[in-house]
């Protein structure tokens, strides 16, 4: 019976605060052979550029996954997100000097609806919800994955690490087999969770839960 030895880093916290360590260890499950690229989610960038030196080194492509341009809530009010907004110009040029290609999309486990509700009883938000039992990192992880592959930036039927996390930076670190969105719940699969936090956070404010850990100061204003 074939089993495999990869261990699972479980956080105490979400957040922020774990950004640096999930991206080691990102680096480090990429260079065991299987690994067809490293996927981030990064609404500002702020994650990217501190990947640059983490994985720029490495010989596997990094994808920088970014949501459409809106406005997310944070501990000084609204704030831009969307990496490719005009305010983020100096990340974006941090992060494809280094070599690493920045793909947008629409999520695919938010659909119209919730232009009328956010809670809308789609399949898809059930989705999201069933996802988010695991934590924010995981379902923000898998559909960056998604993303990615829908934008061509990676091939289906490949592994990725995706790497996410609660509200900001990064806390999750999965190994997932690719699929387009249409194809995921078919051909898609989650095969590693390389990290994580050990307990969801259940609030909208995420950054006031006392299970978030990292720093605010960037996200009170741009």
């Amino acid at each position: 019976m074939k089993q495999h030895g990869s261990q699972t880093v479980y956080f105490d916290t979400s957040g922020e605060a774990h950004t640096v360590r999930v991206l080691e260890l990102a680096a480090r499950r990429s260079g065991e052979g299987d690994i067809a690229a490293i996927v981030l989610a990064s609404q500002t960038g702020r994650s990217a550029v501190l990947a640059v030196p983490i994985l720029a080194p490495l010989r596997v492509p990094v994808i920088i996954v970014t949501h459409v341009p809106c406005e997310a809530d944070g501990p000084g009010g609204q704030f831009p997100i969307g990496l490719l907004r005009p305010e983020y110009a100096a990340n974006q040029r941090t992060i494809t000097a280094a070599g690493f290609r920045i793909v947008q999309g629409t999520r695919p486990l938010a659909p119209l609806s919730r232009a009328l509700d956010w809670d809308a009883p789609t399949p898809e938000c059930v989705l999201d919800s069933a996802l988010a039992l695991f934590g924010q990192g995981t379902k923000v992880a898998v559909e960056a994955a998604v993303m990615a592959t829908d934008a061509g930036a990676v091939a289906p039927r490949v592994h990725v690490v995706s790497c996410a996390g609660t509200w900001a930076g990064l806390d999750t670190a999965l190994v997932v087999h690719t699929a387009y969105s249409t194809d995921f719940l078919l051909t898609g699969d989650v095969t590693e969770f390389v990290a994580k936090p050990r307990h969801r956070v259940n609030r909208r404010r995420e950054w006031e839960s006392p299970s978030w850990e990292g720093d605010t100061t960037p996200y009170r204003g741009t």
